[in-house]
């Protein structure tokens, strides 16, 4: 009987070593699987955060409409030569000559003075009421803001004189609006001249500069 007590008691000793350790082991697994779990839910929390910021950000810019010149249309049966167009002073003249190729006819020639950084490419841009492009009456006495020449058989060239004038004009336009025109030394203007032949019609802008 004796005997079996230091027998026992090693074996109660051993049994509670390994106890011990399977707590410990238990313990340590789950505070590190609790770790992993809060540094998910951080990394989870960071990456929702960046994301948002990034939905939230523009990555586009707004357009901004830049303005055309003056516009020519393509394969028209006529060709223009115009006289000095740099350097102008209230008063000067720039004389136009349309001339028909290709076996066609000249009809007639338009000419407006109007703004010059935009491209008139149809009739009713040349409407000053209508879309506020050309000015709609003379800068100064003995200067001109229309001259139309209606031409005769055998429909050869035809020639405009156009007198410019400086100056700036506010007026409105049919949606209620008003738009203003200037021609100077700073405001480049262009001659716009609308060739008339058989079956249509077409424009040519001729670029302005004043002194």
């Amino acid at each position: 009987m004796n005997r079996r007590l230091p027998f026992l008691g090693a074996l109660l000793a051993v049994a509670v070593v390994v106890v011990t350790l399977a707590v410990i082991s238990t313990r340590s697994s789950s505070s590190s699987s609790s770790r992993d779990a809060e540094a998910a839910s951080s990394e989870g929390a960071a990456t929702g955060s960046s994301n948002s910021n990034t939905e939230s950000t523009p990555t586009t810019a707004a357009k901004v409409a830049q303005p055309e010149g003056p516009f020519t249309t393509p394969n028209m049966p006529m060709s223009v030569s115009v006289s000095k167009t740099e350097g102008l002073v209230s008063g000067d003249v720039v004389s136009v000559k349309a001339s028909p190729s290709n076996g066609s006819q000249a009809f007639g020639v338009e000419a407006r003075l109007c703004r010059g950084d935009v491209a008139i490419a149809f009739d009713g841009q040349m409407f000053p009421t209508r879309a506020g492009l050309c000015i709609p009456k003379p800068f100064a006495e003995g200067t001109d803001s229309l001259v139309a020449v209606a031409n005769r058989p055998p429909y050869g060239p035809v020639a405009v004189d156009f007198t410019v004038g400086t100056g700036s004009q506010t007026f409105s336009v049919q949606d209620g609006s008003q738009t203003t025109i200037t021609c100077d030394s700073t405001h480049p203007c262009q001659l716009v001249l609308k060739l008339q032949y058989p079956n249509g019609f077409g424009f040519q802008g001729v670029p302005l500069t004043f002194r």
